[in-house]
């Protein structure tokens, strides 16, 4: 009876030892993290983003976009919510020290909250814009075959949801006509007048000895379209610097 008893716990001992080397073999075996292509930006949690969004535009605006600021003042906690400054990030709405930009106040105004979101979109989903410059205006069918394009998943993967969850999300603030000429960093709202001097060679004949000289000032409208400066500046030197 003894030697069952001892039987049993030999082979009891053997079973664990051999469950554990198949448990350690299997975990070697298993797939890794999938490098998915296109660097297309997603979150887990893309109702969190939307919230912090929604809240960003009630808060005050902060030194720096900090845990501490989301769990305190936005009351965001938990995993999710740390997911939201890189995101924020990838949109250029907050630096990499984390302190705002000028996007991140232009979000927090009324008119001007569906340009900053436009623009944080093409920001953080550059790839899908460089195939289709419209994508923020597509139908959720169009803009998961962008992605299925750019990644090569599935359509029904998760990741695809996630990522089109991710883009819609941002996209729900685009409500009024936008500019989509240029991005904000390139604006030129600090531009109020231009000055342009001819040399002497390239005044009228005659008055070349009176050392005369012209000067043009220019009063640049307050635009946000770079097509407007394009067709300003062309007629000048199309009319008056040949």
């Amino acid at each position: 009876m003894g030697k069952d008893k001892k039987s049993v716990a030999q082979i009891s001992q053997s079973e664990v030892a051999n469950a554990t080397t198949i448990s350690a073999e299997e975990m070697s075996k298993s797939p890794p993290r999938r490098d998915i292509k296109g660097g297309i930006p997603y979150t887990a949690s893309p109702g969190v983003l939307k919230k912090a969004l929604e809240l960003m535009v009630q808060a005050e605006r902060p030194d720096k976009f900090s845990a501490n600021y989301m769990e305190t003042v936005l009351k965001l906690t938990g995993g999710a919510a740390r997911a939201v400054p890189p995101f924020l990030k990838k949109m250029q709405f907050i630096g990499s020290d984390g302190a705002p930009t000028n996007l991140y106040s232009k979000f927090k105004t009324d008119g001007g909250r569906s340009q900053a979101a436009y623009e944080g979109l093409k920001n953080a989903f550059s790839e899908l814009f460089r195939r289709n410059e419209y994508i923020y205006k597509a139908e959720e069918g169009v803009v998961k075959d962008v992605i299925v394009e750019i990644t090569g998943l599935k359509k029904n993967d998760k990741i695809v949801r996630l990522m089109y969850s991710s883009f819609d999300a941002v996209r729900s603030f685009i409500s009024s006509f936008i500019s989509t000429s240029m991005p904000a960093d390139e604006k030129v709202d600090e531009v109020t007048s231009a000055k342009i001097s001819l040399a002497d060679s390239e005044v009228p004949s005659g008055l070349e000895s009176l050392g005369l000289s012209y000067q043009i000032n220019i009063i640049l409208p307050e635009t946000e379209n770079i097509s407007v400066f394009n067709a300003i500046f062309r007629s000048l030197r199309e009319n008056l610097l040949r």
